[in-house]
């Protein structure tokens, strides 16, 4: 079993571009399939975790592109992937505590309103029109960890695992 899953982590990290770019590619599918397909809709902390992961899609990319082409720029892009997988960690990381009531989340993420401006009933319309997710809720989970924390595990992993071998490339 350690053998299979030394040969395991080796595949991997030696090609960590090319799975960094499927994870966040299959990620990203799958938030979109829980919206549209699933009826899940996104709280306002869900959107900046989705663009972490679009940003690593397009860094991955031009990573691949530059990668026998150009050195510096291919190293470049494989940090900037980096950097927007370590994105994702800190948004997805403090999304799971919000969903845990580690800690309380942004405003926006819960319902207020100015009572001198609109009357209760026109309030009421106007939440009536207006789908309203809560951060603090988990709409799914499995396993007892929600999206957000399969994302920040996920996401995790591949951080550490660009940062060695960004950190492999610099020593040769």
């Amino acid at each position: 079993m350690i053998k299979y899953l030394k040969s395991l982590w080796a595949l991997v990290f030696s090609n960590i571009i090319e799975f960094s770019l499927l994870a966040s590619i299959l990620m990203l599918s799958g938030a979109y399939a829980f919206e549209y397909i699933g009826g899940l809709f996104p709280c306002d902390l869900c959107w900046p975790q989705r663009y972490a992961h679009m940003a690593v899609i397009i860094f991955a990319s031009f990573t691949l592109y530059f990668r026998n082409l150009n050195q510096r720029k291919w190293l470049r892009f494989k940090m900037m992937t980096l950097f927007s997988y370590a994105v994702s960690v800190g948004y997805s990381g403090y999304h799971a505590g919000v969903e845990q009531k580690w800690w309380e989340g942004p405003d926006s993420c819960t319902i207020t309103s100015d009572t001198g401006t609109v009357s209760a009933l026109e309030f009421f319309n106007q939440l009536q029109e207006i789908p309203f997710v809560r951060c603090d809720e988990i709409p799914w989970e499995m396993f007892g960890v929600s999206m957000a924390g399969y994302n920040f595990l996920i996401s995790l992993l591949f951080t550490f695992m660009l940062l060695l071998s960004i950190r492999k490339n610099f020593k040769r």
